[in-house]
């Protein structure tokens, strides 16, 4: 009996391991296909032409737009990258804190704001660009409000090189704070109530218990989402095609990617521009966790 309990133990075992390895298996496969060898192949291809010669024409082609400076479209398509990378971490950081914790500690409206921050999470990208191109188009609210305030004729915000931008900047600020409320918010929600309890018996403010309370306690989320973001600091993109399509001086880095891919299937000038750009973002990517190792896993006052 003792041979054959061994024996159904080991089949069994012997089974565990061949599921537990199949499982594996396909993990393996995903990651060797669609990480190893696409990225492998990225770092390539700027070395080759299109016939799949090897050349430096590629690099070349890059160092010379460069170095054209502003008249570059590579460098005008990072200023613009710039700005969004920017406002991203205006609104991911100290102002989707701010709303988070004012919404956790449910402050008057709290209800409504909740919907108003969350609606760009629920509704399609593509609706909300439609949306946005009506309140901002000639006869629209804002044009209307704009005519009654200033009295003089709105401008064409989305299709005009001084504003567009800036138009595109305050509708990624409105659709950015969603789940980044979410993810603080829910960081505040394991905060022991005993705590805002004793607090509020010692007087603290609300202010003051933001910065003396939620922000040590919800430290490790803030900092990971920190350095999830250095990493990022040239992906910074708006909805740039479906609001202009790269005209109006709106392009970014991550549009004139999908340019040269999509549309001039030009893979391996693109290629090239995306190895500087990985060059460019490693080093600030090291740094920030070089940083976040030095300071405590816990921030206390």
């Amino acid at each position: 009996m003792t041979g054959i309990r061994k024996k159904l133990i080991t089949k069994k075992a012997v089974r565990k391991h061949i599921f537990i390895y199949a499982m594996m298996a396909v993990a393996i496969v995903h990651f060797a296909v669609f990480f190893l060898y696409v990225n492998i192949n990225s770092f390539l291809m700027p070395f080759q032409n299109a016939d799949g010669m090897w050349t430096l024409d590629n690099i070349k082609l890059v160092l010379s737009n460069l170095s054209m400076g502003a008249q570059s479209e590579i460098v005008k398509n990072l200023k613009n990258t710039l700005i969004y990378y920017a406002v991203g971490i205006m609104t991911q950081f100290p102002l989707s804190f701010f709303f988070a914790y004012c919404l956790y500690r449910k402050v008057l409206g709290y209800k409504i704001f909740n919907v108003i921050f969350m609606i760009p999470m629920m509704v399609s990208t593509v609706v909300l660009v439609a949306v946005y191109k009506n309140l901002l188009s000639a006869g629209g609210p804002v044009s209307v409000l704009w005519e009654r305030v200033f009295g003089k004729q709105a401008p064409f915000f989305l299709y005009d090189e001084r504003t567009a931008t800036a138009s595109i900047v305050v509708y990624v600020i409105w659709t950015s704070f969603g789940l980044n409320l979410i993810i603080y918010a829910g960081a505040m929600s394991r905060i022991p109530p005993e705590l805002w309890e004793q607090s509020r018996l010692d007087g603290v403010g609300f202010m003051r218990g933001m910065t003396t309370l939620a922000f040590p306690l919800i430290w490790p989320t803030f900092s990971i989402m920190l350095l999830l973001s250095a990493g990022g600091i040239l992906s910074g993109d708006g909805p740039i095609l479906l609001f202009s399509g790269g005209m109006y001086g709106t392009s970014t880095l991550g549009y004139w990617m999908y340019e040269n891919v999509v549309l001039k299937r030009l893979y391996n000038y693109a290629s090239a521009l995306g190895v500087f750009m990985t060059l460019v973002s490693l080093p600030v990517f090291l740094l920030v966790v070089h940083i976040r190792k030095r300071l405590p896993d816990d921030i206390q006052y």
